[in-house]
């Protein structure tokens, strides 16, 4: 009864507003603002006002820089409480289910444990960590950027530990370690905001960082520094939640 009554009061929680508030506008509305001058300003202004080629970048993390550092915050939330719910339920591995089961070969021996699965993946790794770093630092003048490049590093932590078996994985993180790193992505996000106040500016007006560069420049540094923390925080998360669920289903058939 008392699950039936907490889902009653969420659905309840999440349609009210909708019904009390009519403050979205229609989909597909030519009038609506969207479609009559906010787009049409960023497109103009984008690179003039945030001195960033990427009207994307501009956008997200100039323009709406408040709503993606909350976006990094909940996000960091989510791993946090996937680490809250399963640290109050009894540490039992559970067994995969049969079809993540590894296929053998017909003499009996694994296909994830061949010489070849092991060396292309310790090489593949090294490959898609120089790959993050290089679509966060160009994240502000072509495509990618903080979130993409933090979906990478968690990629690569599932490969390091799903699939290659190693005595010390490149990623050895507990799911509370792991945690207090996504944490300090969105730490990151806010110090430099605050950064931007000591320079006599808004809260993450970039331009007001107080170094003794070029204002194109100190943009480009405050646009690095968010997205710096958005990848950590984006990594983290992935990492606590894989962690998480891993310290609970084993994936080994060794004793089939």
């Amino acid at each position: 009864m008392r699950k039936t009554i907490t889902v009653i009061l969420l659905i309840v929680a999440v349609i009210m507003p909708f019904l009390a508030f009519d403050i979205l506008p229609v989909i597909g509305d030519p009038q609506s603002a969207p479609n009559t001058h906010v787009s049409d300003y960023y497109i103009e202004h984008a690179i003039e006002e945030c001195n960033s080629p990427n009207m994307v970048t501009a956008v997200i993390v100039d323009y709406r820089a408040f709503d993606t550092m909350f976006e990094t915050t909940v996000m960091f939330l989510a791993g946090l409480s996937v680490v809250i719910i399963l640290a109050n339920r009894p540490k039992k591995r559970i067994p995969a289910h049969s079809s993540l089961k590894r296929v053998r070969h017909s003499g009996g021996r694994p296909v994830f444990e061949t010489v070849n699965k092991d060396v292309m993946i310790s090489v593949i790794e090294p490959l898609i960590l120089i790959y993050a770093i290089y679509v966060l630092f160009h994240g502000e003048v072509s495509l990618g950027g903080g979130f993409q490049a933090g979906a990478l590093i968690g990629m690569t932590y599932l490969l390091d530990v799903m699939v290659v078996k190693r005595d010390k994985p490149i990623f050895n993180l507990s799911k509370t370690k792991a945690a207090a790193i996504a944490g300090f992505g969105p730490l990151i996000y806010a110090l430099t905001g605050i950064v931007t106040i000591l320079g006599g500016g808004l809260y993450l007006e970039y331009n007001k960082i107080p170094l003794s560069v070029h204002q194109a420049e100190l943009h480009s540094i405050g646009i690095t520094a968010v997205e710096i923390g958005v990848t950590i925080g984006v990594a983290g998360t992935i990492i606590t939640i894989l962690s998480a669920l891993m310290e609970r289903t084993s994936f080994d058939d060794d004793n089939d």
